[in-house]
């Protein structure tokens, strides 16, 4: 079970959060996520949930790269699955349109998923690497309030959007690429914007 630990603890430095902030996102004290980056304990399967949605993880890519599926992981969570649209892609990196479709009509491609995600949107560019790639789609609850090292979509007063992580350094607000080819862009008064919401999901295109 070390694959599981050091997988929990990759996703965990990937999104640079400390153990503290990593419990207060997953609700699971920070000595038994120590525990299990170690290999001193082992998760339950509602409890790797809770990691995999608190680091914004694909239950495909956990299950890849450690081969592990509990024996109760039928399908407790298949109620609480629903399908939302897919009602744009935005582009990592620059600033792009988001065209917010406005009837159900209008929506052409559909994802499942388990979390509170209202719509999603397709990530293209490579401004997220190596933690969001071309072609993989986010999912997006337009509600929660942000925090540190959330990733968040932001529309600027054009209706242009980006992708990024935001940190919080008191009153400043940055967003941050995760690729170091890219620069940080901080977010000021004298530019008007709104966070369309946060990222939950990550689902990857693999055809």
């Amino acid at each position: 079970m070390e694959k599981i630990g050091s997988f929990i603890k990759e996703k965990r430095e990937a999104r640079d959060l400390s153990l503290r902030e990593a419990s207060k996102l997953s609700g699971v004290s920070h000595t038994h996520i120590r525990d299990i980056e170690d290999g001193r304990s082992i998760p339950s399967f509602a409890m790797v949930m809770r990691f995999l949605k608190a680091y914004t993880v694909d239950m495909e890519d956990f299950l890849r790269e450690t081969g592990y599926l509990p024996v109760n992981a039928e399908l407790e969570h298949m109620e609480d699955i629903k399908s939302i649209p897919v009602i744009s892609w935005t582009q990592a990196g620059n600033w792009q349109e988001v065209c917010n479709a406005s009837q159900e009509d209008d929506y052409e491609e559909y994802v499942k998923t388990d979390t509170k995600g209202v719509f999603a949107l397709r990530v293209r560019g490579d401004s997220m690497e190596p933690e969001f790639h071309d072609g993989d789609i986010i999912v997006i609850n337009p509600y929660p309030k942000q925090e540190h090292n959330d990733y968040v979509v932001v529309c600027n007063e054009d209706g242009e959007a980006t992708f990024k992580q935001l940190k919080k350094y008191g009153k400043v607000r940055v967003l941050h690429p995760l690729n170091p080819k890219y620069d940080d862009i901080e977010l000021s008064r004298e530019i008007e914007y709104r966070i369309i919401g946060v990222v939950l999901e990550k689902k990857k295109r693999y055809r």
